[in-house]
């Protein structure tokens, strides 16, 4: 009885705490960005970071964006600019980048001196805009994000970029701590010299050196994050880096326990160096991670899938039973598989690391608030959850169907309101399988013939793809764009995309969704790594998307090819791609009642705030993109 005197205390007193006043803001690459747990197994570091803080006084706008260097994250308006219109004077701004400065195909060249060294030489453009130089351009964004959040009043802080696994015996490999000092690239006097490379105690072409350079320069604090990760994976050994911290086959990812660990470094670092050290709190008994799931706005009918992380270190007993129990419409599992509304889970060694994965089915309308309460001997942990239901009964049936059986790309076959265009960038439509290359499976069909497409620098002809990409190239894709009629908002339902790879079995991609012709509020709501060699797979995706009036909504398939050298003559194949929805009348939202929208007025506007797009309509109302009026 006591016990189930806790867990229902615990259920009525499980609410969410209000934000805190400073808010820090990370900005960085794909180490340390946001993933969707539907989508794959990387975590971002940044996505724990605030767990080891008190929510009543700190907040973690985290900000980090996958495949991005210095100077793409600074020019790319939806990225920067949007940062620095979530910021107030008294903020936190960290810094991390490095991965993706190193270059692809520059290896230490500013990428724009090496466009302007092809082009002179009448060599094919570079199709990866990424790369800065450590001692020139690297710097210089550096330089640019620290003036300008002083500007603001935002304290800005520099860390340096989480090290690559890449191991060599006991110690982690030059290249792996991001000097490039044993291979590199430079252009001199017009000359393009490869290969070159620089003694063991000549620091030139590494990044974390010139980012520590720049810190002193600009009196900022420095975290070695990126000496701390090489002490944390030789601690653990490769094999164990491998098994535990690292997403399968990649040594530069981390997955939820390798995320978790080293947000939990750099919150200690933070608090070693006095930096919100008031603030911080390194737990030692059993927490939960993040300590609260927002689902935020979702079908009714549609299951949404989340998870958690239970961690304990110094735990006593140092061996014990924790158990878990889910209220309303959640239900929860410990091997992704089994669901139920109760779990339990053992530890041992004083040390608790559990991922929990929360299953959530709504039915009714408006506001759900569930809870998850974890005990263990006489304590508790409450993780609230929440929920904005938005039903899709009484709507419009509208889709948008590519079948990809003709060269060039066919016109969309579309019903209902909607317009829809299909359009590419640093890609190029090579051919639709003739019948001699009939050579793709799909299930139990053979003899199938895909649509090709290619790495392209002028969209027509192939050129080869870049070695070393690890990520993706934001300017390489192939865009599916659907517009909502003027006068109806379109409610996603379902994406379903048959995709295949030719030639290659180390072919991957995104799925990425984002709005307007600056592609904001951009997510990534579907990832695969190393696709079977000319084998069709299906993506299907069941999003909660909306379309507001008269926007256009993006959906992005970027391919990269995860090779060590450069490779020709390998494609990422299409077969088709389905986008359905429902479209209703603004002022029949079953949820607000949004007032009607003229068609023949001004179109819309779209701002960003605390990392969400907000819809501004020409009179000043404002509603979040599933159309709920704020």
């Amino acid at each position: 009885m006591k016990r189930l005197f806790t867990i229902l205390m615990a259920a009525v007193i499980c609410l969410p705490m209000a934000n805190g006043a400073i808010k820090i803001h990370t900005i960085g690459d794909s180490t340390m960005a946001e993933y969707d747990e539907n989508t794959t197994d990387k975590r971002g570091w940044g996505m724990y970071l605030g767990s080891f803080f008190d929510p009543a006084f700190v907040t973690v706008n985290n900000r980090g964006k996958s495949g991005a260097d210095t100077r793409s994250f600074y020019t790319q308006a939806a990225y920067w600019a949007s940062v620095k219109s979530q910021m107030s004077a008294g903020d936190y701004l960290i810094i991390q980048f490095a991965h993706n400065d190193e270059g692809t195909v520059t290896n230490g060249m500013d990428n724009l001196e090496y466009a302007e060294y092809c082009q002179k030489n009448n060599l094919p453009a570079p199709t990866d805009a990424r790369g800065t130089n450590p001692q020139t351009t690297y710097r210089d964004f550096l330089r640019k994000f620290i003036d300008e959040a002083r500007k603001l009043g935002v304290n800005p802080i520099l860390v340096g970029p989480i090290c690559r696994k890449y191991f060599s015996g006991n110690t982690i490999r030059r290249n792996g701590q991001h000097d490039l000092g044993d291979k590199f690239s430079k252009i001199e006097d017009g000359v393009l010299y490869e290969n070159q490379s620089l003694p063991a105690n000549d620091s030139s072409m590494s990044y974390v050196h010139a980012m520590r350079e720049v810190a002193k320069e600009k009196n900022v604090p420095f975290l070695n994050l990126t000496e701390a990760t090489k002490d944390m994976y030789l601690k653990y050994g490769e094999a164990q880096c491998t098994q535990l911290l690292f997403c399968n086959g990649d040594n530069t990812h981390t997955n939820a326990m390798g995320g978790n660990l080293i947000a939990r470094q750099a919150a200690q670092m933070m608090k070693d160096a006095g930096i919100l050290a008031e603030y911080i709190e390194i737990p030692t008994s059993i927490t939960a991670n993040p300590t609260s799931i927002e689902i935020g706005e979702t079908y009714s009918g549609v299951a949404q899938h989340k998870e958690f992380l239970l961690t304990g270190f110094g735990l006593e007993p140092a061996s014990g039973t924790v158990s878990l129990h889910a209220t309303g419409a959640l239900t929860i599992s410990t091997d992704k598989e089994n669901y139920a509304k109760t779990a339990s889970v053992d530890y041992a060694g004083s040390t608790l690391f559990q991922k929990v994965y929360v299953r959530a089915m709504y039915e009714n309308e408006g506001e759900n608030k569930d809870s998850i309460v974890v005990t263990f001997g006489e304590n508790s942990v409450c993780v609230p959850v929440s929920a904005s239901v938005i039903s899709l009964a009484g709507g419009s049936a509208v889709s948008a169907t590519w079948t990809v059986n003709a060269k060039p790309m066919p016109e969309p076959v579309v019903e209902g309101p909607i317009s829809a265009v299909f359009s590419m960038n640093n890609m190029a439509y090579i051919d639709y399988n003739s019948s001699s290359k009939n050579y793709f499976t799909d299930g139990e069909e053979t003899g199938l013939t895909l649509g090709r497409f290619h790495n392209s620098a002028d969209g027509s002809s192939r050129t080869p793809w870049p070695a070393g990409e690890i990520d993706e190239n934001a300017s390489r894709y192939m865009d599916f764009a659907i517009t909502a009629p003027a006068s109806m908002e379109v409610r996603i339902t379902k994406i379903s995309i048959a995709i295949g790879a030719d030639g290659t079995s180390n072919m991957c991609y995104h799925i990425n969704t984002g709005f307007g012709d600056g592609f904001t509020g951009v997510k990534t709501i579907a990832e695969r790594q190393h696709m079977a060699n000319r084998v069709v797979e299906h993506a299907d995706i069941t999003p909660t998307l909306t379309i507001p009036s008269g926007e256009t909504l993006h959906i992005r398939i970027l391919p990269w090819h995860d090779s060590g050298e450069v490779k020709d003559s390998k494609y990422i194949c299409l077969r088709s791609v389905v986008i359905e929805g429902q479209a209703f009348a603004p002022s029949e939202d079953p949820k607000e009642g949004i007032d009607q929208v003229p068609s023949n007025q001004v179109p819309s506007t779209k701002v960003i705030e605390n990392g969400t797009v907000i819809v501004v309509r020409p009179d000043g109302s404002r509603y979040s993109v599933l159309g709920t009026r704020l």
